[in-house]
């Protein structure tokens, strides 16, 4: 069995929980004066355990990252032990100084978040006024220092109307890859339950993006939007097959500011504590029961489990959790979701 389960391609370790932003959706709800939990060789310390198990691409990640003040002692670290990084930022931090400070030290990739194609948009959802041009001074900064970075955009019902125009804002920014998120009502998230997408809107919505990830000529890659692997096939666009679903327990895996491994940010049930077990990364990944549970597609439960795709898609298990308190059990936003027929569409 242990052979036979994927090591994780990436792995996204959240160093904090605080955050210069209030943003609406945060699964973390993160706040200004959070106190950091882990010592910064608490931090070097999980970084090596993931490379003694798999040497993978480590995202760090927050809250905000970069409002440690020993970030760049943690950056080496996972240097050091032979780690592929990259930096998940509001930006607020990252001036022209820092940005190739993050070159410098080897940093693959900066993903930047934009919710809006305009300030009222953006700054409204982050509740931060001014949260979009810091967002476009730090993009301007990172480009200048040669610095690859993506552009994330949570997608809600605000902002849905908005999607051609923010992929074509991220090409014209000079964005290798533009990367929206389908919202997780968690955290404070919850409380804008409401505005998550309901099923047919959900649907037409991932069609249009079937046909943006054809036109674009950048990458377009979504995340917590599983489904978008059997739209991409029913459309039959030309990299359908190269189109993912929930890859929860399988290439992905997530670090907690606490150093619980979870399946993903936006799901928090732990399947191990890496301080608590003496820094053991692999243990956890290859021992957990939960862990295993979500790799046994035989276990899916509701639409989910008699879905024809379930293997290319697999649903949002965090959805299924904050719906149904079951990460086994369907999708809630998925249009098969009524369906009695496996793979009907």
């Amino acid at each position: 069995m242990v052979n036979s389960i994927p090591k994780p391609r990436i792995v996204a370790f959240e160093i904090t929980r605080r955050c210069p932003l209030h943003c609406r959706h945060c699964r973390a709800a993160a706040e200004t004066y959070h106190e950091d939990f882990l010592s910064t060789q608490q931090c070097v310390d999980i970084l090596q355990s993931l490379a003694r198990f798999h040497k993978c691409v480590v995202i760090l990640t927050g809250g905000e990252p970069m409002a440690r003040d020993d970030f760049y002692e943690i950056l080496a670290g996972a240097r050091r032990a032979g780690l592929r990084t990259a930096v998940a930022t509001c930006g607020y931090y990252l001036d022209g100084k820092a940005s190739q400070r993050l070159k410098k030290a080897g940093v693959m990739s900066v993903s930047f978040s934009l919710d809006g194609v305009d300030a009222r948009t953006h700054d409204g959802f982050r509740q931060s006024e001014g949260a979009f041009e810091t967002a476009l001074r730090a993009i301007g900064t990172a480009r200048e220092a040669g610095l690859a970075f993506q552009i994330n955009t949570t997608i809600t019902t605000l902002n849905a109307g908005q999607v051609e125009a923010l992929a074509q804002k991220s090409v014209e920014l000079g964005a290798t890859c533009w990367n929206p998120f389908i919202l997780v009502p968690v955290g404070r998230g919850e409380a804008i339950r409401k505005l998550l997408l309901g099923p047919q809107e959900y649907e037409d919505l991932l069609v249009r993006l079937a046909k943006l990830k054809e036109a674009l000529p950048i990458e377009l890659r979504l995340t917590c939007g599983p489904q978008f692997a059997r739209v991409a096939r029913q459309e039959k666009i030309e990299t359908a097959e190269r189109v993912v679903g929930c890859l929860a327990a399988t290439d992905f895996a997530f670090i907690s500011y606490t150093g619980d491994v979870q399946t993903c940010g936006f799901l928090e049930i732990s399947a191990g504590n890496l301080v608590e077990n003496g820094f053991d990364f692999g243990s956890i990944w290859t021992g957990s029961d939960y862990l295993n549970s979500l790799r046994d597609l035989g276990r899916y439960k509701g639409a989910c489990g008699r879905c024809g795709y379930l293997a290319v898609c697999r649903g949002c298990r965090a959805r299924a959790q904050a719906a149904s308190g079951d990460s086994l059990q369907q999708d809630p936003v998925c249009k098969l979701a009524d369906r009695t027929e496996p793979g009907q569409s």
